[in-house]
Parts: C-alpha cells; sequence; structure tokens
C-alpha cells in the first residue's frame, strides 16, 4: 500500500513533463488510485498522493487494548454526604486542606464523582497529597496510579519492585502518607531503602522525619547516627537536626558533655568546630534543653549564667525558641523580655495583652503557640482588630505589615466566630473587599461544619 508513495514523490521532484506517472501497483490501494484521473498528469498525481496519504493513515493497525484492570475493591467507609460535598468544586488552599480534614474526622472519604479533580490537584500542589491520602478510600487508591500519583495507592509498605518504580518525588510523597497513616511502615521502610538511595532522596526522607518528628522515632537513631557521616554535606545536617530534637539521643548526650567541658576537641560530625567559644555557642543554640539542664546541676538559672558568663545568651535564647522550652524560656524573660519568649512563656497571657495593647507582633508571636482554630473569644477579638486596622484602607500598601500577616493567618479564626458590625457604607472600596472576602470565607467554614455535623 505504502510502495506508490516513494514513487509519486519521486515523479513530483522530477516533474510529470519529464516523467511519466508510475504505474499504481497491484494491492487494493493501487488500483484503487488507478481509477483516479484529473484533466492533466499534475493534477492525477497530487490527488493520487492524497489518496495513498489517507490510506496509509486510515489503514493503520489498532494498537491492542491493553488489560482490564482489576476492579476497586469495596471501601468500608461512606462517601460524604452530598449536602458537605457539594463545597468541593469550589475550594482550594487552606478551604480544601479543612474540608479533607472534616472528611477523615467525621469517618467519611472523597465521593468517586470528585477523585479525578482532587487527585489532579494532587499533582500541583504537593501540601494536599497527604490530607488527600486520608479520605482517598479505596477507589481513590484505586484510581490514583492512572492520574498520576502512584503514590497515593499504597498506604502500606511497599515491596522493593513497586518503590524501585516510583519517582524520587514520589517515595518522598509516599513516605510523607506513611507516617502520616502507617508510622510503623515508614520507619522500616526508611531504614530498609534509605541506604540505596541518591543524596538528593535521602535528603527528601530526612526532610520527612524531621518534618513530622514524634516520640517513637527514637528506634531510628542508629539509621540518623550512620547518615552524621553521609557523603552529602546536606544529608549530615538534616540527620543531626533530627537527633538534636530526640532529648535523649546520643548526640545530645555528648553535646550536653562538651558544655562543661572547655577540653572538649572539636567534632565537626557533631556540629563541634572551631574553638571553644565557637563550640559552646553550637550547644547552647542546637543542643536539647532537656539534655543540657540534666547535664547541669543548677537548672535553668546556672545554665542561664554560663551563657552569659560567655556572652552566649542570644545562642541560648535560639535553642531555647527552637526548642520551644517553656520553663527556660520563663527563666530567662527577666533578662531578654521578647515577643517570642513572652509568648512561649505564656501564650494566654501574651495574646491577651497583645489584643489589649493593639501590638500585632505580640498578637502573632502568641498565636504560635495556640492550638487551631483559635478560641471564638480570641477570634472575634482578633477579627474586630483587623476590621478597625482596615476600615480606612484604600490600597493594599497602606496596611501595615505586620496586620497583613495576621490577615494572612484569618483561616485559623473559628468558624463560629461571631463577626463585628459590617464596615460603614462610606468605606473605601479596597478595606470593603477585604472584609468581605473575609467575612465569606468564615462563613463558607461555617457552613461546611454544620453541613458535616448535620451527617454523623
Amino acid at each position: 500500500m505504502g510502495s506508490d508513495l516513494p514513487a509519486l514523490l519521486s515523479a513530483a521532484l522530477i516533474g510529470t513533463e519529464r516523467a511519466p506517472l508510475p504505474t499504481p501497483g497491484p494491492d487494493a490501494a493501487g488500483q484503487a488510485a488507478a481509477r483516479v484521473t484529473r484533466d492533466d498528469p499534475a493534477g492525477t498525481l497530487l490527488a493520487r498522493a492524497a489518496l495513498l496519504t489517507l490510506a496509509a493513515t486510515a489503514g493503520r493497525q489498532p494498537d491492542p487494548p491493553a488489560p482490564t484492570p482489576t476492579p476497586a475493591p469495596a471501601d468500608p467507609r461512606p462517601e460524604a454526604p452530598a449536602r458537605a460535598a457539594r463545597h468541593l468544586p469550589h475550594l482550594g488552599g487552606t478551604l480544601l486542606h479543612e474540608w479533607l480534614t472534616l472528611c477523615r474526622t467525621h469517618g467519611y472519604r472523597v465521593p468517586a464523582l470528585h477523585l479525578p479533580r482532587l487527585l489532579t490537584l494532587a499533582t500541583q500542589d504537593r501540601s494536599l497529597r497527604v490530607p488527600l491520602a486520608r479520605v482517598l478510600g479505596e477507589r481513590g487508591r484505586w484510581l490514583a496510579p492512572h492520574a498520576g500519583s502512584p503514590a497515593l495507592a499504597h498506604a502500606d509498605a511497599p515491596d522493593e519492585s513497586t518503590w524501585a518504580a516510583l519517582s524520587e518525588a514520589e517515595r518522598d510523597t509516599l513516605h510523607r502518607v506513611l507516617r502520616d497513616l502507617n508510622p510503623d511502615a515508614a520507619r522500616h521502610l526508611l531504614c530498609t531503602q534509605f541506604d540505596t538511595e541518591r543524596a538528593a532522596s535521602r535528603k527528601r526522607l530526612l526532610g520527612a522525619v524531621l518534618d513530622t518528628l514524634n516520640g517513637d522515632d527514637h528506634n531510628l537513631e542508629p539509621l540518623l547516627e550512620g547518615a552524621l557521616d553521609d557523603r552529602s554535606p546536606d544529608v549530615q545536617t538534616l540527620a543531626r537536626q533530627t537527633l538534636q530534637r530526640l532529648p535523649r539521643s546520643a548526640l545530645n548526650a555528648r553535646l550536653a558533655e562538651a558544655l562543661n567541658d572547655p577540653g572538649t576537641p572539636p567534632s565537626p560530625r557533631d556540629g563541634l568546630s572551631g574553638g571553644p567559644q565557637a563550640r559552646l555557642s553550637h550547644v547552647l543554640r542546637h543542643a536539647h534543653l532537656d539534655a543540657l539542664l540534666r547535664a547541669t546541676p543548677g537548672g535553668p538559672p546556672a545554665l542561664i549564667t554560663l551563657a552569659r558568663d560567655h556572652h552566649l545568651l542570644d545562642d541560648l535564647i535560639a535553642g531555647t525558641l527552637t526548642h520551644r522550652h517553656q520553663p527556660l524560656a520563663q527563666a530567662l524573660l527577666p533578662h531578654a523580655p521578647t515577643p517570642a519568649l513572652r509568648a512561649l512563656s505564656d501564650p494566654a497571657r501574651t495574646l491577651q495583652s497583645g489584643l489589649h495593647t493593639r501590638d500585632p507582633d505580640l498578637i502573632l508571636a502568641a498565636l504560635a503557640h495556640h492550638p487551631t482554630p483559635w478560641k471564638p473569644d480570641d477570634s472575634h477579638a482578633i477579627l474586630t482588630l483587623l476590621q478597625d486596622t482596615l476600615r480606612h484602607i484604600d490600597h493594599p500598601s497602606q496596611w501595615p505589615q505586620r496586620w497583613r500577616t495576621l490577615h494572612d493567618h484569618a483561616h485559623h479564626l473559628h468558624p463560629d466566630t461571631t463577626p463585628p458590625p459590617p464596615l460603614p457604607p462610606d468605606a473605601p472600596h479596597h478595606a470593603q473587599s477585604v472584609w468581605h472576602d473575609l467575612t465569606s470565607t468564615l462563613d463558607t467554614r461555617r457552613q461546611i461544619r454544620l453541613d458535616f455535623k448535620e451527617h454523623p
């Protein structure tokens, strides 16, 4: 069928005035082309070439059908009720995160109708993958590989071949999903696969551990100790940071020993380099405070005195904030009454003080230690302050950055917050727009929660 096309091309290049038309072949396409004639040889050649090209294209054998996939298993969890699911097509960002969290809290799974869109969104927004994995259900897990999210298909530990088939980014996703849904399997997976991964993947895996570290991760210490000698400096740093967050790790014990021993030799593996002052600075800034206090008979006052005597109080403050060590924060307050230390020492009192004095720095520092959503009374007070600072703003740049930052955290307001009265009609357009978006979002969140509660 296709053998006549090269001959027609050659004739076209030479020209029909100097070369005769090729004789059509004996096959069906050639005989069909023989019946195509025009008033001139050039027209006949073009018409036959068009026919043969169409025949070659249309005559292509179809690919063999793909094997029929195994049907998705039955799911014991019910789909989220239609009244709650009606919001899904319109949600994104923090609102979608909240919907997925509520769906899990009430024991539902995502309705099948919405799975394709949510899986597509999860390929674009990595932060959605873990909350979506919690409520995918069996059908969602079955669909995930076909929607470009193969890691979401595994809520249990994958076998070696499955793990090897995933990209580094998908391995990171699977590891994070397992850290949430099956932490024992995640730890086993990390221990068995870590040494075989490339440096970039090892970095991703340790980053996930550091982001979600909990007390049960102490049995990862042998792996983390080994990673202190990793070829990658980034992996070494992440391993060191993770071990520093485990109060009773051997690394913290070694750092605590160096606290009162200026003669401790440098140990770059443990982050101890430079002279005695530099090494002490590293210990105060990075070692877990529980380990340091166990090595300091005089408790917080003695540790503070040691830091002050060496002009390293700022390093001790930094370590206190990093490890969120409330007792030491309270002891440090007389020496450095910063908003961050005040908030860590007594979040509730600091928040009330910030609300009373209209100090956004105190408010933001205190809210970092409050569970979300914030209490309704606190949310009402914050919403009132936002409105007061917004009411005369007619351009974004006129609203101070600290209040804009607080506004950016407004998704933590309690949905049952009673808003203050609306802005006056003569308020600037920008203020009206921001306020409308803020209160509309609050209304949507409230309605979503009501829709879930009405279907226990």
